[in-house]
């Protein structure tokens, strides 16, 4: 199978593994990742897998993260699984 044959959803979870795997190898990188909508074309079991991947290794990594999502329902699921940091999480919300 070549990646031509593979859904839009596996395509976007492919390129989101190698990321996230090229960042854990830097050594001196930043300590901040953006994400800009990462999961849009991935289901719903493997975009909260990977909000559990956020929580655990990036913090854990000592990250400051920042996710962007036009996804309301996704935005409400991050603010669930990082509202153990209290007061140092921070959340904008932007209209048009």
């Amino acid at each position: 199978m070549t990646i031509s044959q593979i859904s839009t959803g596996q395509r976007s979870a492919l390129a989101l593994s190698i990321f996230l795997c090229l960042n854990k190898k830097l050594r001196n990188g930043p300590d901040i990742i953006l994400f800009d909508d990462p999961v849009s074309f991935i289901d719903d079991f493997n975009a909260l897998s990977f909000l559990d991947y956020l929580r655990k290794d990036m913090l854990s990594a000592g990250k400051q993260v920042f996710f962007a999502t036009a996804n309301t329902r996704l935005a409400s699921l991050f603010e669930k699984k990082f509202s153990f940091l209290d007061k140092d999480f921070k959340q904008w919300e932007f209209t048009r």
